[in-house]
């Protein structure tokens, strides 16, 4: 993937957005993300996510010059820490109208949301597929079916008597590692598989804000989906009018080969150093 080009993607957003010039200088980007989990700053460190500046504008200033894609990491508990750290009082501070950049925020305020407060990948993909594949549009929530444990359900779709779809949910390591062994021995028969680290998924993240004292982590997580689902407006994320201009105007269409060079992502091996490899031992 040419580096100017993920340039060019990121100054599209803020460009067409909010209206600015395109920025001059790469380097006077800084781009933070906040992340349920410790990993995602490994993961941000990763060479998949450093690129090249092949060529900027007629100077070529920037040319060689290497950018990570994202900058700093920080998880929501370190946000907490800053924000008792600089002694933050919210009730304090004046009213401001809510940032919408690139957000599922509309001009009323309302959040919009999709099923699941952890994932949501699986529903959503499942929605779209039996409308896409089948002509059928699902209303309402998904009926997944317990399997081992709550950490791992199921839906499938099932069309004239015959399962025309299953996906699953599977969430922390046990469960990983016996979805691993199915796939190794051709026994998963798993359309799509949501995978996520955690037990109970990115609410129970290990970056995660902890409980308070007498919460267990259990209740915790509970209270949070039910404030998910009691402050977010389901909607159909294909319908979110920011992604279909993004679309209309640079990506083309949904899995054009446009889409999948700047969009997708390639994880490769970590191949450890001689030095890193002897530390171990």
């Amino acid at each position: 993937m040419q580096g100017l080009e993920k340039v060019e993607v990121f100054i599209y957003f803020i460009d067409s957005i909010l209206e600015l010039h395109p920025f001059n200088r790469t380097e006077e980007v800084y781009h933070v993300t906040v992340m349920p989990c410790y990993d995602k700053k490994l993961e941000a460190a990763r060479d998949d996510f450093v690129f090249q500046v092949e060529s900027q504008g007629e100077s070529n200033e920037n040319t060689g010059l290497k950018i990570t894609e994202v900058d700093a990491v920080l998880t929501s508990g370190e946000v907490l820490d800053l924000i008792q750290l600089k002694s933050v009082d919210f009730k304090a501070l004046e009213e401001s109208a809510l940032d919408k950049l690139v957000t599922n925020i509309d001009e009323e305020g309302t959040l919009y949301g999709v099923y699941g407060s952890s994932g949501g990948y699986a529903d959503t993909i499942f929605r779209y597929a039996a409308k896409t594949l089948f002509g059928i549009e699902i209303k309402g929530p998904l009926e997944f079916k317990t399997i081992r444990n709550s950490d791992f359900r199921e839906v499938s779709l099932e069309v004239g008597g015959e399962t025309v779809l299953k996906f699953a949910l599977c969430y922390g390591f046990r469960n990983l590692q016996n979805i691993v062994r199915k796939i190794k021995i051709g026994k998963c028969d798993y359309d799509f598989l949501e995978v996520m680290a955690c037990p109970s998924g990115c609410l129970n993240g290990g970056g995660q804000i902890k409980p308070k004292p007498g919460q267990s982590a259990k209740e915790l997580i509970q209270s949070l989906e039910t404030i998910y689902m009691e402050n977010v407006l389901v909607a159909d994320p294909f319908e979110n009018p920011l992604i279909k201009s993004l679309y209309d105007e640079w990506l083309e269409q949904p899995g054009s080969e446009k889409a999948k060079g700047l969009m997708h992502t390639e994880y490769h091996p970590v191949v450890k150093s001689i030095t890193a490899q002897l530390q171990n031992w």
